[in-house]
C-alpha cells in the first residue's frame, strides 16, 4: 500500500493523534517520517485500529463503512487523489466503477479483481477477490466515490468469502 493511501485515511481524514497516533506506529506506520509503501496486511491491521478507537459505538460494518467513506473523502485530497477526484463529476457513475480497477491499482492494490456486472440501468454488480479489505469498508469508500461523481448510491454487500465479496451498488 502507497504511502498516500495511509496519508488518506489516517493524516487527512482522521486526523490521528494521542492514542491512535501511537498505536499506529506501534504498528510500523510513523505518519511523520512515512516510508513510501507498506505491507497490505499493516494497512489490515491500522484500519481495524482506527475502526476501534474512532467508532468504538457503531456496529463493525456500520464502522467500516464509515472508515470507507472518510477514507476517499481524505484520499481525494493527497495529491495522487485529486488526479482521480477531478474527473469524476464529468464521467459518471458507470465510467467511475469501471475505472474500479484503475483506482485500486493507485492504492497500491492491483491484485484485486474486479468483475462488474450490469444490474439494470442505474445499478452494477461489482466482484472483488480482496481478501484484506472488509467488504463494508469498500462499500463506504464506493459511496463516496459515487457521491462525488454526482449521484447518491445504495451499496449491499451481498456475498461475503474468504476470497472476496459481491456488492451491489444502484444510484
Amino acid at each position: 500500500m502507497p504511502a498516500s493511501a495511509f496519508e488518506g485515511l489516517f493524516v487527512r481524514a482522521l486526523k490521528a493523534e494521542g492514542r491512535l497516533a501511537q498505536e499506529l506506529e506501534a504498528l510500523g506506520y510513523r505518519m511523520k517520517q512515512p516510508e513510501m509503501d507498506y505491507p497490505v496486511q499493516l494497512w489490515q491491521r491500522a484500519v481495524a485500529l482506527a475502526r476501534q478507537e474512532v467508532y468504538p459505538e457503531l456496529s463493525e460494518e456500520e464502522a467500516y463503512r464509515q472508515l470507507g467513506r472518510r477514507f476517499i473523502t481524505g484520499f481525494a485530497e493527497t495529491l495522487i487523489g485529486r488526479m482521480a477526484a477531478v474527473a469524476l463529476p464529468m464521467i459518471g457513475p458507470v465510467r467511475a466503477l469501471e475505472r474500479v480497477p484503475r483506482y485500486l491499482a493507485m492504492m497500491g492494490r492491483p491484485d484485486i479483481e474486479v468483475t462488474l456486472t450490469p444490474a439494470g440501468d442505474r445499478g452494477r454488480r461489482l466482484y472483488l477477490t480482496d481478501r484484506y479489505n472488509r467488504p463494508d469498508l469498500m462499500a463506504g469508500g464506493l459511496e463516496r466515490m459515487l457521491e462525488l461523481a454526482s449521484v447518491q448510491p445504495r451499496i449491499t454487500v451481498e456475498e461475503r468469502s474468504a476470497e472476496g465479496y459481491r456488492l451491489l451498488v444502484r444510484w
